[in-house]
């Protein structure tokens, strides 16, 4: 779209017997745009076909840069088109732009030239298909990068040494700690290597790490996944209390074994109020129906309509009741909000879903 006053300028010059080329050079813009004009596809003033078809799915757009900072424009744009959004890539990325929507991961370290680690002093005591001394499980959905640091600690070694008795391809995984980019290009032999120095089996990597799950299957694209930090009881469990980060499936808010629910800065405890572990499990049976990404779409547009200012009764209720029990937290944080008025969004997102379903 270009300004009203040149779109009605190009159609006046070309009334008075100037060509294509010389309007386009004269007002400074694309033939192709004042082609449009002067053919009466557009009039002067009207918004370019789609301007406005990323409205509805800004909210999405935004959820998803935060949830899965390494989830790129491309990716976006694939599940964005899924869920019916017909604007361009480019459209895409102008309006992601305009919006101030993007993603950063503060975790990620530049890129190294060589990404092949310098052997470390000490690597002679190891073999590539020898195990450590000390056998270390992976949690559900813990990244790869984490999980190496873990095993390197658990066995009093620095990382570095873990890295360069396995292939490059975990050494890059640690710098950008994206364990779903490029997971096609695992190979079995990779997964094997680390089964065997982890002393571990390839069935148990292949279930905990999102990083070989995904690899085994056909390639859709970037899974939806959420980062997050593991539920801090799953931790406890094993012998953890700092943060571990995980990725969950995006549609995933809460830990289901111990009632947790995973914020993005805090971990809220839910066993004061059952309804929010049912909308859990409505939840799970939406996604399993309709898909993961329409949930996300239904669940997202159905939470803008529980504003800061007209909660409902009951969500102010389970505010009450959450807040007693997570002594610390205060009524107006975030996380405490999501998780008290998560059934009512669910139960709008499922009405939204059904009605869409049969329209």
């Amino acid at each position: 779209m270009i300004p009203d006053h040149s779109a009605k300028q190009a159609i006046t010059l070309a009334q008075r017997g100037w060509n294509l080329s010389e309007i386009a050079r004269h007002l400074g813009h694309d033939r192709k745009t004042i082609r449009i004009y002067l053919n009466g596809n557009r009039q002067p003033g009207q918004p370019r076909e789609h301007a406005d078809s990323f409205v509805p799915f800004a909210a999405y757009a935004a959820r998803r840069v935060r949830d899965d900072p390494h989830l790129r424009a491309a990716g976006l744009h694939r599940e964005l088109a899924e869920l019916g959004y017909l604007g361009s890539y480019s459209a895409l990325t102008r309006e992601l732009r305009n919006n101030g929507i993007s993603s950063h991961c503060a975790a990620c370290l530049p890129k190294p030239s060589n990404p092949s680690p310098p052997t470390p002093i000490g690597l002679q005591r190891y073999r590539p298909a020898q195990s450590l001394p000390i056998h270390l499980a992976p949690l559900a959905g813990e990244t790869v990068a984490s999980y190496l640091t873990r095993l390197a600690a658990a066995n009093h070694i620095p990382v570095t040494l873990i890295l360069a008795l396995l292939p490059s391809w975990f050494t890059a995984r640690t710098v950008t700690h994206d364990d779903l980019c490029g997971a096609t290009r695992v190979e079995p032999a990779d997964l094997e290597r680390l089964a065997a120095l982890a002393g571990l089996s390839t069935t148990t990597l292949l279930h905990a790490l999102p990083a070989f799950g995904f690899g085994h299957r056909p390639h859709t694209g970037r899974p939806p996944m959420r980062a997050t930090n593991a539920c801090r009881r799953c931790a406890a469990r094993h012998g953890h209390t700092d943060p571990i980060p995980v990725h969950q499936p995006a549609h995933h808010r809460l830990c289901s074994r111990h009632q947790i629910w995973l914020g993005d800065t805090y971990q809220v405890d839910l066993t004061a109020d059952p309804e929010i572990m049912h909308a859990h499990r409505q939840a799970t049976r939406l996604a399993r129906r309709h898909g993961v990404l329409r949930l996300l779409h239904a669940e997202i547009t159905a939470r803008q309509q529980i504003t800061t200012t007209h909660y409902p009764h009951q969500v102010q209720a389970r505010i009450a009741k959450l807040t007693v029990a997570n002594p610390g937290l205060v009524f107006e944080q975030p996380d405490l909000i999501d998780a008290a008025a998560y059934p009512e969004t669910i139960s709008d997102a499922a009405r939204g879903l059904d009605t869409n379903s049969t329209s």
